[in-house]
Parts: structure tokens; C-alpha cells; sequence
């Protein structure tokens, strides 16, 4: 059975816990046979899956295209991420856990000391590629954390703080279930509510993130006459005179004055009231997982799952 998963080529911490977290819980079980495909944490349930070959789904969640083709291979799904995706796929109530992530718990780290006062930001992984957000964590005596660092760094970094921003979905579930308090912001609008509200709901929580200004770096690259161009097609767009046709403008330069807002929002942001899901519900959530991966260890659970589509 073989690991299915998006491989950034700048790495990304949600998707980067795929190999390393399941070769920790599932030693040996994963190879290359195409046969079957092992699909895990992430967002991945759409058009993009591979066409043969049955899909085993473990807490994956639906997002970023069109549903999955029942037509093409087979699909066993085991769990899903939340409801949201359950419903939207036609599967059984009970298929929906919470996401895979949560298995973090189960894994042996190794001791960090958390340190206190510490607050910790993550933003998005592209977020990071926007801007150099860690100017403004350091502005602020933030812990600027990179979602593209490798996984335990992240998972260093995260255990450190005695609470987390977290712009990064993968981030606040990690911090979530290695019990760090942490605080949902948005900087950006591809920030998908879909798959937060879906896994926030597993947790009885609610997805209100905090706003926070966006923030772009000058373009290294964009000429003068490029610049000019951005500018007139932002001049007429305010004046009613666009047109559907035409290429978008590259985004607005961030000044001083637009850093300064970033980092306002920011300190106000972590002083709001911290989230923290129940540990019970946590715990459920981790034991219905961990039954379901024995059964598939053991061949009970090959062709048997929630639903098998063929």
C-alpha cells in the first residue's frame, strides 16, 4: 500500500506529517505497491487522486476542486476529517472523526521545555512566501514559526510556547492536540473556512478567526512600466471602468504604515481569549482512530470500511 499525499516542493508542515507521522504508527506497512493507496492528512479528497487502485481514506478532508470520481478505482473510506466532508460525499455519519493529525498525540517526541510567556505565530505556509512575517514577529518578541521547516523543528517550536497564532490549520491541530492554547487569524482571503469549520466541528468549536492585515514584499522582478500598469488598472477598477477581460493586477506593495497594521492586529489578536478543545473529546477521537488502523493493519479492515465504492 502506497502513501498518497501533496508533496510541496517547499515543504508544508500538514502535508509533511504524512511520512513522518505514519511511519512511526504504521512501521513497515507502507511500500510502493500502487494497488491500494493510503491516503491521509490533508486535504485531498477531490479530483486529483489517483484513478486505480482502491483509496483506503484515513481523516482526510474534502477541498481545492471537484469530489472524487467514484467511477474510477475503488475507495474504502476508514475516516474522514469532519461532518462537512462526510455529508458532501454521501458518507455515513460515523465515518467523520476528526483529523488524522490528532495521532500526533501517540507519538513519542522527545522533551521541550515550554517557556514562559512565549507566543508563537504560524502563519500559512504561502503566507510565508508573501511576505517575511518573521520582521514582524520580531517587532513584536514573537516566535516566528515556518510551516515549511522540517516537522519536528515545528513541532519544537510549537511545544515551546505557552500559546500560538496560528494562521496554518495543521498548525492550531498540532498545537490543539499537544495541548499549547492557540488563537485562529486570517491574513489572507485563500484561507479555506470550509475544511476549519469541518475540522473545528469534530472539537464542538467554532471557526471566528481574528483579522489581520495582509502583507506582500516588493517584487524583485516588477519593472517600472509593470508597476505603472498595476497602478492604472487599480485607478480604473475604482472607478467602475474594469473589465472582466483583463488581467489582474499584481498585489499592492506593503509600506511601513501596512507592516505597523500587521503587527497591531497581531498583539491584539493574542490577547484575546485562547483556544483549547476538551481532552476527553480528544482522547475519543484518538481511540476510534487507533481501531481502525489495527483492523486495516490486520487485514480486517482491507475491504470493509465505512464505505467501499466501486
Amino acid at each position: 500500500m502506497k502513501l498518497w499525499y501533496f508533496k510541496d516542493p517547499l515543504g508544508n508542515f500538514g502535508d509533511d506529517l504524512n511520512p513522518w507521522l505514519w511511519d512511526r504508527l504504521l512501521p513497515g506497512f507502507l511500500d510502493a505497491d500502487e494497488s491500494e493507496w493510503f491516503v491521509g492528512i490533508g486535504t485531498l479528497l477531490n479530483h486529483r487522486l489517483p484513478v486505480s487502485g482502491v483509496k483506503h481514506v484515513f481523516g482526510s478532508g474534502y477541498g481545492y476542486g471537484s469530489p472524487p470520481d467514484f467511477s474510477k478505482g475503488g475507495y474504502a473510506f476508514h475516516a474522514v476529517r469532519g461532518p462537512a466532508t462526510a455529508k458532501l460525499l454521501g458518507l455515513d455519519a460515523d465515518t467523520a472523526i476528526t483529523d488524522a493529525a490528532v495521532l500526533l498525540a501517540r507519538v513519542e517526541l522527545s522533551p521541550v521545555e515550554r517557556v514562559r510567556g512565549r507566543i508563537g505565530f504560524i502563519p500559512h505556509c504561502v503566507s510565508s512566501r508573501h511576505y517575511d512575517w518573521s520582521t514582524v514577529c520580531r517587532d513584536l518578541g514573537f516566535t516566528y514559526i515556518y510551516a515549511g521547516w522540517d516537522v519536528e523543528i515545528v513541532l519544537q517550536q510549537l511545544r515551546s510556547c505557552e500559546l500560538v497564532l496560528c494562521e496554518a490549520m495543521h498548525g492550531a491541530i498540532a498545537a490543539d492536540t499537544l495541548r499549547v492554547p492557540w488563537i485562529p487569524v486570517t491574513c489572507y482571503p485563500y484561507i479555506d473556512a470550509f475544511k476549519w469549520n469541518d475540522w473545528l466541528s469534530t472539537l464542538s468549536l467554532s471557526y471566528a478567526p481574528h483579522k489581520v492585515h495582509a502583507l506582500y514584499a516588493s517584487a524583485q522582478d516588477s519593472s517600472l512600466t509593470q508597476q505603472l500598469k498595476d497602478h492604472a488598472k487599480r485607478t480604473l477598477h475604482a472607478m467602475g471602468l474594469w473589465r472582466p477581460h483583463w488581467t489582474a493586477p499584481g498585489p499592492r506593495q506593503s509600506n511601513s504604515a501596512d507592516h505597523a497594521a500587521a503587527v497591531a492586529q497581531l498583539l491584539s489578536a493574542s490577547k484575546q481569549r485562547p483556544m483549547l478543545s476538551d481532552a476527553s473529546v480528544i482522547d475519543s477521537h484518538i481511540n476510534r482512530y487507533l481501531e481502525r488502523l489495527e483492523k486495516l493493519r490486520h487485514g480486517s479492515g482491507r475491504h470493509h470500511a465505512a464505505k467501499l465504492a466501486t
